[in-house]
């Protein structure tokens, strides 16, 4: 948008006595400005409706019968927050009245005696006029900024890995959180060769700009060791010396960065890795109930491109034996930055991260790894440590393990993808002898919602890298189908109807006269779960194997 002139903007004038109208409009009009004078706030109303970003300031009177200025001011704010309001009038303010408080209670209004000098007048009104002119001047230039680093942001989550991923051999889940708008932090997940996967988890130093700049070009390096022909020649100590190398030759000068890079061959059940100056690997047995020690030797290296001539060798890579039921947790050092105190200067106790971890993943990986991080992150706001001191990112990852009677899946959140899904969960439904009844209305609760997430949840941007996770198992009665997804709620919506339902949901109302949406998935169940934690959405729905015995959508929260 072109930049306006606000020295050449109009001033509105408002007195309901024409000879102080035209008296305050001569003076303007000597000073070069151009006045629109009228005698009533509705007709001062009017004129602001239709363009008020025409006016550069409102000179107004205070007394002037039905509607007071202070009336009008407030109309004024609900059309222009910062319109300089200037209140001329005869009231002595050493009289006690009170309206000077009330005057300057607003910080965008002014006070002006009636019996103002021209000169007086017309510098008070340009001075803040022009002020006015640099404080938009600046906001712009703020709003430009913030412009440029979201959609730095959204190239930031394009080139990270999806959120969670469960093939047959195993699983990973992540949580990525910028401390402010872009982040510093980076995660690399791909295939590493025949049954091996690859984990680099780096923290750029720094902040803001030049971190978020580094994280770019790392993580699109990080894209070369998708290449299978590159990855299954190489070793972790191989993908270790090339980032040294890589961020010695193009980023020596602007930062360094720690690194956790692991490889995992969950059906061999190890895990090799090397920590470059980050946090060791934490391992968590759940048959054991317990944390593994992974490090004891404390083994590991410099952070990647702090010294020119780090070589990473056989003496800092850990290997660590996994049993089955192993959950390996890694993150940057954020996590331990989280604070209860906005300076952050206390931080995140050790001991709190460990037990809450070990508590969930013993938990919630024994049934499925999607929600774990999440729930994490929630019980540790819990504690109270919610202050972000630095960007912050989490990583799950273990071997998969089917549980007879349990189906589990990541679905993409394209249409193909979820049609192939619910094809894919009818099937395993009739493997199982379930009722075909049962696996039409399962499948009909399975479309809605992820087909409503694909076109409501999320803008074209992030929908394209999104994936919601399923899980369904027969629980008494009910076939209990649950589906985590990230998508935001729009808050306007949400608002209007009153509850925390998502903007997909409340739109399926209005498609409720086409034989489907909402209200009949409603029908179809015998309760509906909710649940959100952080940007999570948790929906649990009952349907009833025999759908005689299901009530008329009971809603659970």
């Amino acid at each position: 948008m072109a930049e306006r002139d606000y020295s050449e903007a109009k001033i509105l004038v408002v007195d309901d006595e024409k000879l102080i109208r035209l008296t305050i409009s001569a003076k303007l009009k000597r000073a070069g400005y151009e006045s629109v004078a009228v005698g009533t706030v509705d007709e001062a109303v009017e004129i602001l409706k239709k363009d008020h970003s025409h006016f550069g300031a409102i000179i107004s009177d205070i007394v002037m019968g039905a509607m007071d200025g202070f009336v009008f001011r407030d109309i004024v704010r609900g059309i222009d927050k910062s319109m300089p309001f200037f209140f001329m009038t005869a009231l002595d303010p050493e009289e006690g009245s009170g309206f000077l408080k009330r005057i300057v209670s607003d910080p965008a209004s002014y006070y002006l005696p009636k019996s103002v000098a021209s000169d007086v007048l017309v510098n008070r009104v340009r001075r803040v006029i022009a002020s006015r002119r640099i404080e938009q001047f600046i906001q712009r230039k703020i709003d430009e900024d913030r412009n440029s680093m979201e959609l730095a942001a959204h190239v930031q989550r394009s080139l990270l890995p999806q959120r969670s991923i469960r093939t047959p051999r195993g699983f990973y889940s992540m949580w990525w959180r910028p401390k402010d708008i872009v982040s510093g932090d980076l995660l690399e997940a791909t295939q590493f060769g025949r049954g091996c996967y690859l984990y680099v988890l780096g923290d750029i130093q720094g902040h803001g700009t030049s971190a978020a700049l580094a994280m770019t070009a790392v993580q699109s390096y990080l894209k070369r060791f998708r290449n299978y022909d590159v990855a299954r020649k190489s070793t972790i100590l191989d993908v270790a010396n090339s980032l040294q190398r890589f961020f010695r030759a193009n980023l020596a000068d602007v930062s360094y960065m720690t690194a956790l890079i692991c490889a995992h061959t969950p059906l061999e059940g190890n895990v090799e890795w090397i920590s470059c100056g980050a946090p060791d690997l934490v391992v968590y047995d759940k048959g054991a109930g317990a944390r593994m020690k992974t490090n004891p030797e404390r083994r590991g290296g410099l952070p990647i491109g702090l010294m020119p001539d780090t070589v990473y060798t056989e003496k800092d890579v850990v290997r660590t034996p996994l049993t089955d039921t192993a959950i390996c947790f890694a993150y940057t050092d954020g996590l331990v930055d989280l604070s209860s105190d906005a300076e952050g200067v206390e931080k995140l106790p050790e001991g709190v991260v460990d037990k809450v971890a070990s508590d969930l993943m013993s938990d919630e990986c024994g049934k499925d790894a999607a929600a774990a991080l999440h729930k994490f992150v929630s019980a540790i706001e819990a504690y109270g440590y919610d202050k972000y001191q630095d960007d912050v990112t989490l990583l799950i990852f273990g071997r998969t393990l089917e549980v007879e009677g349990r189906y589990s899946r990541i679905v993409d959140l394209s249409p193909d993808a979820i049609d192939a899904g619910a094809q894919e969960m009818a099937e395993w439904c009739t493997a199982q002898g379930w009722p075909d009844d049962l696996v039409v209305r399962l499948r009909l609760v399975f479309e809605e919602k992820l087909m409503n997430i694909y076109d409501h949840g999320f803008d074209e941007r992030d929908c394209m890298h999104e994936v919601a996770s399923v899980r369904l198992l027969r629980v008494g009665k009910d076939a209990r189908l649950t589906i985590w997804d990230c998508g935001t709620p729009e808050p306007s919506l949400a608002v209007a109807a009153g509850n925390s339902d998502t903007a997909f949901e409340m739109k399926n109302r209005d498609m409720d006269n086409h034989g489907r949406g909402r209200l009949i998935v409603r029908e179809i169940c015998d309760g509906i779960e909710k649940n959100r934690y952080g940007h999570l959405n948790e929906t649990i729905y009952h349907v009833p194997f025999d759908a005689a015995e299901g009530q008329d959508g009971k809603e659970r929260k």
